[in-house]
């Protein structure tokens, strides 16, 4: 019987534990590692900027929000006629809510009830009065209560009277006499109404000096911010059905019927979408088509990027987080295969030339790469030729008007967009005025 031999070597089982128990510390400390950084990267990108810099995560300017928040809702967007590519904008008036101004002008006059009177602003009146009571500009009409038409009339010849004076051989001189519009400030009785929009939308009025609104009490809060929106002379918006080319229509008809409700106003008959709405499906439109992978949308702090988005005299304020707070997505992107278009609202407002670049990018931008987004369009309904651009639908809409948000919030209209909140002094740097701290 052989006996084991007392000299073989016996394994080392403490040097085997003791590699793995190594491994499993360097594991602990490994996932621990990660865990700090990823909640160090939490706390740096979303809780430290409310307490470093709490512009970074509120709204640029009283304007932007009112904009998001007040215009865009109530601002509704159709096209005038079937097949048109022209629009047709219409206002939502709400009752102790959106702020109007009655104001006449060199070419305007008003006439009202002796109850409306204090809502005029007259030519010569330093303060603008605004007010949130629903009221509407219309065509004269006489009622039991006031002859508008009479009024309307009296006024016409009083302008013409001044106008002859001013002009005493104007017959000679074969002079116009002025053709002064006058409409009837009335009051619809209704707690919201419509009117028509005599602008794209892009800027929208905007008053922050000179100004008092006559309302008794305060009736929202936006009315108390440091300068308001308000719709200027809004004319009641009716519209009338007719026929051209065998084909039903409908369009603006100052003598036509009112919108009934907002329900009627977004039917399928008139196709009517907010501004709000609009924007919101452009910006899905820009994440599903690509755009982000070619286009940036940020002004970075370098000078290159400042001059390129504005000029070298009025550089471009750099992107900071509060231009995207009302955005679902934000796409900084990395790459610029294309242009950025952070200040693309400022640089590029206009509608015709966006057609013609979602159509035909080549033509619009020589030497672009970009492909022809087509979809944005239906074909020509004329069936005219089948080279004719086609007539943009509302995925085009959208995209625009998701497009023209980009610069155009960031401060009020009445200051220039460039001389916005800069928070690394881009200006001074350019002039050589500051040195940022190294």
């Amino acid at each position: 019987m052989t006996t084991p031999s007392t000299n073989e070597p016996k394994k080392d089982n403490h040097s085997h534990h003791g590699f793995v128990h190594n491994l499993d510390k360097s594991a602990i400390f490994t996932v621990l590692g990660i865990i700090i950084l990823f909640s160090g990267s939490i706390f740096v990108t979303l809780l430290a900027p409310r307490y470093i810099d709490p512009t970074w995560t509120t709204p640029s300017s009283s304007y932007q929000v009112q904009m998001y928040e007040v215009v865009d809702p109530n601002l509704y967007i159709s096209s005038a006629s079937t097949g048109s590519s022209t629009l047709q904008f219409v206002y939502h008036l709400k009752h102790n809510y959106t702020l109007l101004l009655f104001h006449e002008g060199d070419d305007l006059r008003i006439v009202a009830p002796p109850t409306l009177q204090e809502y005029i602003t007259k030519m010569n009146e330093p303060v603008l009065k605004l007010t949130s009571r629903l009221l509407l500009l219309r065509v004269p009409q006489r009622s039991k209560d006031f002859d508008a038409i009479a009024a309307a009339d009296k006024i016409k010849e009083a302008v013409h009277k001044d106008w002859e004076k001013e002009h005493p051989k104007w017959k000679e001189e074969e002079l116009t006499p002025p053709n002064t519009e006058i409409l009837e400030l009335f009051s619809p009785e209704t707690s919201e109404a419509f009117a028509l929009a005599p602008t794209d939308g892009m800027i929208e009025n905007w008053v922050e000096h000179d100004y008092t609104i006559l309302d008794k009490t305060q009736q929202h809060p936006y009315h108390t911010s440091h300068g308001v929106v308000y719709v200027n002379n809004p004319h009641e918006y009716r519209f009338a059905h007719f026929t051209f080319n065998d084909v039903d229509e409908w369009g603006y008809d100052p003598a036509g019927e009112t919108i009934k409700n907002i329900q009627e106003l977004k039917s399928h008959a008139l196709g009517f979408h907010s501004r709000a709405e609009l924007i919101s499906y452009g910006e899905h439109i820009y994440a599903i088509e690509g755009c982000w992978y070619c286009h940036t949308d940020q002004t970075r702090t370098l000078v290159q990027d400042v001059v390129l988005n504005g000029s070298d005299n009025y550089p471009a304020p750099p992107s900071s987080a509060n231009e995207y707070i009302y955005q679902k997505i934000t796409f900084p992107g990395t790459r610029r295969i294309g242009p950025d278009i952070s200040r693309v609202g400022i640089k590029r407002p206009s509608r015709d030339w966006h057609k013609g670049h979602f159509w035909s990018p080549k033509t619009a931008s020589e030497g672009s790469i970009m492909p022809a987004f087509k979809q944005f369009f239906d074909n020509d309904p004329r069936g005219t030729s089948k080279y004719a651009p086609g007539i943009p639908n509302h995925k085009f809409e959208a995209i625009f008007q998701y497009l023209m948000t980009k610069g155009t919030r960031i401060t009020a209209p009445t200051q220039a967009w460039w001389l916005g909140k800069d928070p690394v002094r881009t200006k001074e740097i350019i002039e050589g005025r500051y040195s940022p701290p190294k």
